[in-house]
């Protein structure tokens, strides 16, 4: 069994909505060396998320294409090679930290046969310890809102992008589609319909790994504003509890409890695909899509006619989800301080990991005999055995006051 949803998607709530300051759009000013074009360049799929390989300043870096951010960010300090843009912008991250930063300009970006000039970014080294070299930054929204298309094959990890104005519409028609506005008048929300209620969800490719996740408190508002919606939804809750929200954004992590459900949906419905066996939590501060929904569908991203279509891999529309929120285990770092351990567990009543004796606090020590010494290793240990392998993996953890628990998943 794969471990509950990856780390990356619990941290990476952090993807941004940007709010301009600005006097000019963040994205004003691009241009593309290439008109009446289409190209098809080979990308990456991490759990889902679109990577991108790109040039800069003659060195190949990794740009995820997020959704869910109005303009690039740059992971780490402003680099020599950037330039300032003369425009700042103030804007709030996952942690609801509200900062104005310097907007850089990156030297031209070759992406495939296109050279994308004037691309501007906000950079910060808050997400360093996450990436683990993954990426190097991402691409916001605005190369849609400034006139591309793209497919994204998420399945053979290819990319179409195009200027050109129904270029996709042969492979478009009779497929799930998504139809949305633009949040901030920038990023894409879409209806999901849940069996309590119809909810309009940021689709956010940049949570990587990210599923379906609701915020508490726009449902303990509803439940209270409307009771009888509150019944509804108490009739898919299996549990309600607090848990430690972790979240990191560009200027570093938050830790905090909040309040949560879990939902147990039969079905939920997303423009014409319907998931079966879904858990969804609230343990969110933003409502969001993420990039888990790519594993099973590539996306089509028909910025003029401001829609996404999904193309089911195997072109089921009833797809099984049963995503991984049922095992009821995420993984936080520990302090740097810390000598009994690199990361620590957050427990679920509900979940498998509950039951098997695991705590929240409990530090996870190893697996499959490998030492876990800081989160980049449970990382990539994770990729390397977990992702193939249809043997349990043996997970070792220590309670705070010694106890060794050895269990298998």
């Amino acid at each position: 069994m794969k471990i509950i949803k990856t780390i990356i998607a619990f941290l990476f709530v952090f993807m941004m909505f940007l709010q301009a300051s600005a006097q000019k759009k963040p994205y004003n000013g691009i241009e593309f060396s290439r008109h009446d074009f289409v190209d098809t360049i080979k990308i990456k799929i991490w759990d889902g998320a679109i990577i991108i390989p790109v040039e800069i300043n003659g060195e190949t870096k990794n740009l995820m294409f997020d959704t869910g951010a109005e303009m690039g960010f740059w992971i780490g300090e402003e680099e020599d090679w950037m330039t300032p843009s003369g425009n700042t912008i103030t804007f709030v991250d996952s942690q609801k930290t509200r900062q104005k930063k310097a907007v850089m300009k990156l030297p031209p970006v070759k992406m495939g046969n296109i050279t994308i000039e004037n691309y501007k970014v906000v950079a910060d080294n808050g997400l360093e310890d996450y990436v683990c070299d993954k990426i190097d930054g991402a691409f916001g929204y605005d190369l849609v809102v400034r006139g591309l298309s793209f497919k994204f094959d998420t399945k053979d990890s290819l990319m179409i992008v195009t200027d050109r104005k129904g270029f996709f519409s042969k492979e478009e028609k009779g497929q799930p589609t998504l139809k949305y506005k633009r949040y901030h008048k920038t990023n894409p929300q879409v209806w999901v319909n849940f069996p309590f209620h119809r909810i309009k969800l940021l689709f956010d490719s940049g949570a990587i790994g990210g599923d379906f996740d609701l915020p508490e408190h726009l449902m303990s508002i509803w439940a209270k504003d409307d009771p009888e919606l509150g019944r509804k939804m108490d009739e898919y809750t299996v549990l309600k509890d607090t848990t430690v929200y972790n979240s990191a954004g560009l200027f570093g992590r938050l830790n905090d409890t909040v309040p949560y459900r879990i939902f147990h949906c039969p079905e939920v419905e997303m423009g014409g695909i319907t998931f079966t066996d879904v858990w969804v939590s609230t343990d969110n501060r933003t409502g969001k899509v993420g990039s888990a929904i790519l594993k099973k569908n590539s996306l089509i991203i028909d910025g003029h006619k401001r829609k996404l279509v999904l193309l089911p891999h195997d072109s089921n529309t009833v797809q099984y989800y049963g995503n991984e929120d049922k095992r009821g285990i995420k993984f936080l770092h520990a302090d740097k301080n810390d000598t009994l351990g690199a990361m620590k567990a957050v427990v679920r009543k509900s979940g498998d990991a509950y039951r098997k004796g695991i705590r929240t606090d409990d530090y996870l020590i190893r697996i499959n005999g490998v030492e876990i010494t800081d989160y980049c290793t449970y990382l990539n240990l994770k990729e390397k055995i977990g992702a193939n392998n249809d043997s349990p993996l043996r997970y070792v953890f220590r309670s705070p006051d010694g106890e060794i628990k050895e269990i298998d998943w």
